[in-house]
């Protein structure tokens, strides 16, 4: 079994007086920078980071009080605690641990914003000033603005006066938003152009119609033409 070290440490050598092989192990370099992920493969000095040559020490566990189980003492062996035996479980560094409480406490807070966003959406209500103002500071610009695509596919800001792509006008663009309604007639025929309507649309038109739901839009419209 194999000992995953810890992301700041660059190399470990463990004296064979001390049990461990005498050599020094690094941690491997791919294209000029350090391996994300080391694992030790030396069985000498991983029985000495495992402490399985070290006296026990007593180590107290934390209880949970709400759960009703007490704080409690046994005897652990004495592992160095830069190292663990699956990469899931490898410490992290003083570092990581702020970056990592910083980047939760953000996505909790932009998370909430996203469901404050949608919720505005669905009641139709307006976005105020200060509200969309805090919104861009913390979310992409499309999650509050919406896209616009242009003639040719590409995802834009809404707004966009030109593709940021393929640099092709964006005046006949309009922003996506809720699919207008299709207005249907009593004999099922659409008031509005077959080319305008959404594939789904027109699938769910040749299904009413008895007619097969497959292939291309264009093929689509042919059948219900």
């Amino acid at each position: 079994m194999s000992l995953y070290a810890r992301s700041d440490l660059m190399s470990v050598s463990i004296p064979a007086t001390s049990g461990g092989c005498g050599h020094s192990h690094s941690r491997p370099v791919h294209g000029g920078s350090p391996a994300k992920t080391w694992k030790l493969d030396c069985t000498q000095c991983e029985a000495y980071l495992k402490g399985s040559r070290k006296p026990m020490i007593l180590k107290t566990t934390p209880g949970d009080p709400k759960l009703g189980i007490p704080p409690k003492q046994e005897r652990v062996a004495d592992c160095d605690p830069h190292w663990s035996s699956t990469p899931e479980s490898v410490p992290l560094t003083p570092d990581e641990v702020g970056a990592n409480s910083v980047r939760t406490e953000r996505a909790t807070h932009q998370i909430q914003m996203i469901q404050a966003l949608a919720a505005l959406r669905a009641a139709g209500t307006e976005i105020p000033f200060e509200t969309a103002w805090l919104m861009e500071r913390e979310l992409p610009s499309a999650f509050v603005k919406g896209k616009m695509v242009c003639a040719n596919g590409h995802d834009n800001i809404a707004g966009a006066k030109f593709c940021s792509e393929c640099a092709v006008a964006m005046n006949a663009q309009k922003e996506i938003g809720t699919a207008p309604a299709v207005i249907i007639a009593e004999d099922d025929d659409p008031q509005i152009p077959l080319e305008s309507l959404h594939v789904a649309t027109l699938k769910k038109m040749c299904r009413g119609k008895g007619l097969s739901d497959k292939g291309t839009k264009q093929e689509l419209i042919g059948r219900l033409s």
